[in-house]
C-alpha cells in the first residue's frame, strides 16, 4: 500500500497552464452528457466504445499525472479525436460526479485520428489530488471512458498500482486532448 500511497501522493495546484479551458462538467451525469454532447462536432466515429481499450499510465515521478492511452482494439479503422470522458468511480462502483472536470485544448486544438487496429492514441490527465478527509476530496477507485466522438464507454485500467486496489483522492480533473503521439500530451 506504501508504493501506492507514494505513487498517487502529494497534491497538485491546477494553474491552468494558460490553456483555454473547451468544457466543464460538475455535479450530475445530465450536465455531464450534456457537454460531451456539445464536444461530439469533431468527429463521428465509425467505432464505439467496445473498440477500444483505456489505460490511464500513472506517471510515478508526477503524482496525480497519467497517461492516457486509447487503443483500437478492432479489427477495423477507428476515427477518433477530441477527448474521452472520464468518471471516476468509488470503491462501491457507483460513479462520482461531484468531482470537477476540465476538457482542455492541451498540447493543443482537437486533431481527427485515424486509429488502425492495434494503434494507440494519447492524452494526458491531471488530478488535484486532496486528503481523505477533506469533505471536497472524493476517493476513486476506478474510472470509466467515453470517447467523446464514440457511443459507449469502457472501463479504464490504472497501471502502475502494482496490482494492489486504487484509491485516488481527488478534488478534479484536467483532460488534454488525444493526439497521434505521445510527445507534449503530458502537463
Amino acid at each position: 500500500m506504501g508504493a501506492v500511497a507514494g505513487l498517487f501522493g502529494g497534491a497538485l495546484l491546477l494553474a491552468g497552464c494558460g490553456q483555454a479551458a473547451t468544457g466543464s462538467t460538475t455535479g450530475d451525469i445530465s450536465a455531464a452528457n450534456a457537454d460531451s454532447a456539445a464536444q461530439r462536432d469533431i468527429s463521428a466515429s465509425n467505432c464505439s466504445a467496445e473498440d477500444v481499450k483505456v489505460d490511464l499510465n500513472a506517471q510515478p515521478d508526477h503524482p496525480g499525472e497519467f497517461l492516457l492511452a486509447l487503443t483500437n482494439t478492432s479489427d477495423k479503422s477507428c476515427d477518433v479525436g477530441g477527448w474521452v470522458d472520464l468518471v471516476p468511480r468509488n470503491m462501491a462502483d457507483e460513479p462520482i460526479t461531484q468531482v470537477p472536470t476540465d476538457k482542455i485544448e492541451h498540447p493543443g486544438a482537437p486533431v481527427q485520428i485515424k486509429l488502425e487496429p492495434g494503434r494507440t492514441a494519447f492524452a494526458g490527465v491531471r488530478a488535484e489530488l486532496g486528503d481523505k478527509a477533506d469533505p471536497n476530496t472524493y476517493v476513486a477507485s476506478g474510472f470509466t471512458a467515453a470517447p467523446t466522438d464514440m457511443d459507449g464507454e469502457v472501463n479504464a485500467d490504472v497501471v502502475g498500482s502494482e496490482g494492489q486496489p486504487v484509491q485516488i483522492p481527488l478534488k478534479s480533473l484536467q483532460i488534454g486532448t488525444l493526439q497521434p503521439i505521445t510527445d507534449g500530451v503530458l502537463f
